[in-house]
């Protein structure tokens, strides 16, 4: 008695256990939609921030220093927004 591959792959198949899926709390399209508001909110505020700091401060006059400072609090929004992006892009959890 001969097994051909279709066979092979349903006797695999069935071995391997199967994960039921939970309805999740907050559904990825809706976490997409929160965080499209936390991404906007949080990039105008951080810019208000970091702009008023530089106004009122004694953030000094010399241009390397002056570079250095935006070039740090340019990059320093990354943080906070891979965390909403990882937030917001994780899969649906399985029960």
């Amino acid at each position: 008695m001969e097994k051909d591959a279709a066979s092979c792959y349903i006797i695999i198949m069935s071995d391997t256990p199967t994960k039921k899926f939970n309805k999740p709390w907050l559904p990825i399209r809706i976490r997409k939609l929160i965080g499209l508001v936390l991404m906007l909110a949080l990039i105008v505020f951080y810019a208000m921030i970091v702009m008023t700091v530089a106004v009122t401060t004694s953030v000094p006059e010399n241009g390397l220093i002056e570079f250095f400072y935006y070039l740090v609090t340019g990059v320093a929004w990354v943080v906070p927004a891979a965390a909403i992006i990882y937030w917001m892009q994780r899969p649906d959890e399985a029960e």
